[in-house]
């Protein structure tokens, strides 16, 4: 008898950005949604895959779902986790993020990413404009 499969679990970290500037910085919105498939996809960058998924958009803050899967398969320790999270916000804050500055990052917690369904209701249909780069 086939067992079924678990859901693919990885770590989730929400971050907490504040923008800078005036409502120009709202362009910067975190997010690898994909407009053509419809989802949200997977990025690579150093030793990890990672997906943005933005859960709240005001003028006074950014809320985004950080998902992170190591490429090296084992145990991570949180801080360590901590520390690449850190490291890999401030360098896009510097690069990508402009005009968003870190306000928080929360603890590493187990979660599903979100299916590879068609996605309905994301942040850039309720905000009517492509956040994709």
């Amino acid at each position: 008898m086939p067992f079924a499969r678990e859901p693919h679990r990885t770590e989730r970290v929400t971050i907490t950005l504040v923008p800078r500037t005036d409502e120009r910085s709202l362009l910067n919105i975190p997010s690898t949604f994909n407009q053509i498939e419809r989802t949200y996809s997977w990025r690579t960058t150093g030793t990890l895959n990672y997906m943005l998924v933005p859960t709240k958009i005001s003028s006074g803050e950014i809320k985004v779902d950080l998902f992170l899967d190591p490429l090296k398969k084992g145990k991570i320790l949180a801080r360590n986790m901590q520390r690449t999270v850190q490291e890999f916000v401030n360098d896009k804050i510097q690069n990508e993020w402009r005009g968003l500055r870190l306000e928080s990052i929360s603890r590493p917690t187990m979660a599903a990413p979100p299916s590879n369904a068609i996605v309905r209701g994301t942040i850039e249909e309720i905000l009517g404009t492509n956040l994709d780069r």
